[in-house]
Formats: C-alpha cells, sequence, structure tokens
C-alpha cells in the first residue's frame, strides 16, 4: 500500500479508490459552473452539462470535437426555442479543458448524476460512474 501511494503523490496521479468518490472530484471540477444555476432545476441543468463535458474530455483527442458537437446538436434538437448553444459549446469547452488538467488520469465515464438541495443554497451531487477506461 506504501508503494501505491508514493507512486500516486510521485507522479501525481490521483487516488481513484472508493476513498475518492466521483461527486468529491464533480464538486471539485464544476460547482461553481452548477452555482449558476438558481433553482434545482438549473443547477440540474448545469450539472448535466458539466457531467458530459466530463464524459467528452474521457474520449480519445481525435473523438472528442465530434462528441462536443453531437452533444450541442441533440441540446438544440431538445430545447428547439433556446438560443444559447453556442454559449453552451464555449462552457462545454472550457471544461472539457479544466477536467483534462484538474484530473488527467481519472478516466471515469459518468453514467448519471443528481442534485439534492441540501439547505439554503447548498446542494450534495450524487454520481453513478464507471470504473477507469482505458485512452
Amino acid at each position: 500500500m506504501k508503494k501505491i501511494k508514493k507512486r500516486i503523490k510521485k507522479k501525481g496521479i490521483i487516488n481513484t479508490s472508493p476513498a475518492i468518490r466521483m461527486s468529491e472530484l464533480i464538486v471539485e471540477y464544476a460547482s461553481d459552473y452548477i452555482s449558476l444555476g438558481k433553482t434545482m432545476e438549473e443547477r440540474q441543468s448545469y450539472l448535466n452539462s458539466a457531467c458530459s463535458a466530463w464524459n467528452i474530455a474521457v474520449l480519445p483527442d481525435h473523438l472528442c470535437e465530434k462528441a462536443l458537437r453531437r452533444s450541442i446538436e441533440e441540446y438544440q434538437r431538445l430545447n428547439p426555442w433556446a438560443d444559447d448553444a453556442d454559449n453552451l459549446m464555449h462552457d462545454m469547452r472550457i471544461l472539457i479543458q479544466k477536467k483534462l488538467q484538474m484530473f488527467p488520469h481519472v478516466n471515469k465515464v459518468i453514467m448519471a448524476a443528481l442534485i439534492e438541495p441540501v439547505s439554503g443554497t447548498r446542494f450534495r451531487i450524487n454520481v453513478v460512474s464507471t470504473d477507469n477506461v482505458k485512452k
């Protein structure tokens, strides 16, 4: 166990054992973005976007741009009245880069994420994810 901890510390690899939960990583990675939402519905929408960006960042580099465009097309299809697709694409690009900078070795895919109110403006995020996938 000491060897693993030393290797993780030496290489700067984050410990992705069950002791570190994906929900904690998502909060660290995107809580400022999620908090832009004024209601729990809006925060859930921001969380969904952040999770989509995370999952795109996990893909091999050559597939990221196509996946991002597909995600935006799906957003436009589901929200034909919305005129903020360019802003969403911009935000997702920033989130993809942020994930790659903060957690480059965590390649878990987020299957589901739910936000729950705790008290006042505080919230809790629950995440279901896969094990690390190979890039």
